[in-house]
């Protein structure tokens, strides 16, 4: 009796352990984007500045180019991404659910987001700040002299948590109008459902130079309701994938400085300083690390 039962518990730990030894061993992200062929890259939808598309369906913005400069560090090809249109009530658990390898859409940085939800940001790539666009007749200057009407944001979003903190602090007697979407959000400001919209400031610019029948009508405010660290986030369960990413952002952020581009970087690595050059190397044994190519960090300069 004792045999069988120690020979089950045997058994039992056996497949418990193959099974635990299963899951660590199963393909990284790098390994999954390889074997596909392409980047799968959460971006947002009519996000104006960040992420659009042309009348040609090409993607455009801020936020596209960071998942190209991904795809180019560990494909070799700018053009290997997918992009997967995202709104603010899904993109995180899009994420979590493996349907996307990174999000980049105009992603707040917040404590909560970080230490409760199983993701990392890798790195802040803009710093924004919500503003307010007005109708140009209501005769405002600013956010407090706005007594009564109704201002559109967006759910799920900081953008909705940090007005309704304004107008709290501020007794204000605005109505807040909630949309779903980047466009209902548009939509309802141009067809007069509310007097004021918020947003990111980039969002405001752009969208209003786009879509504005006459942009003379409308105008941003000065106030910054809040400050907006916005960054690309990853599943928490791979180190290298995080790093990877943090690191594409580095070496953007340092072909800047060095004054990099995929137009003179030929004339201009003979020039750079020795910590330029090992990192813009093609034999840069760095890559290794992270499990990339040894040229992965100008592959889109050649």
């Amino acid at each position: 009796m004792f045999k069988e039962r120690f020979f089950h518990s045997a058994a039992f730990l056996l497949i418990l352990g193959l099974s635990l030894f299963t899951e660590r061993v199963s393909a990284s992200t790098l390994e999954k984007v390889k074997e596909r062929g392409y980047l799968t890259c959460g971006v947002g939808e009519h996000d104006f500045g960040f992420a659009q598309r042309d009348i040609q369906g090409k993607w455009h913005g801020f936020d596209v180019d960071f998942c190209r400069a991904v795809a180019t560090a560990t494909l070799g090809d700018p053009t290997a991404v997918r992009f997967v249109p995202v709104d603010s009530q899904n993109r995180i658990t899009t994420l979590l659910e493996g349907e996307i390898d990174l999000l980049t859409r105009t992603t707040t940085w917040t404590l909560g987001r970080d230490a409760a939800m199983e993701i990392n940001f890798t790195r802040i790539t803009l710093y924004e700040v919500q503003g307010v666009l007005a109708r140009s007749e209501l005769g405002i200057t600013q956010l407090n002299e706005a007594q009564a009407g109704t201002i559109c944001v967006n759910s799920g979003t900081t953008s909705a948590l940090n007005l309704a903190d304004y107008l709290k602090r501020n007794q204000s007697n605005l109505k807040m109008l909630v949309l779903e979407t980047q466009q209902g959000r548009w939509d309802a400001f141009f067809n007069g459902r509310c007097d004021l919209m918020t947003s990111d400031r980039i969002d405001l610019q752009a969208g209003a130079a786009i879509l504005a029948p006459n942009l003379d009508d409308y105008v941003i405010l000065p106030d910054v309701i809040s400050k907006e660290p916005l960054a690309p986030a990853v599943r928490n369960d791979d180190d290298q994938w995080f790093d990877i990413v943090k690191w594409v952002i580095n070496t953007t952020i340092a072909g800047e400085e060095f004054g990099i581009s995929s137009q003179n970087f030929v004339a201009k690595k003979e020039e750079l300083p020795p910590q330029a050059s090992r990192l813009f190397s093609d034999n840069n044994e760095l890559g290794k690390a992270l499990g990339l190519d040894t040229g992965w960090a100008s592959s889109g300069c050649r």
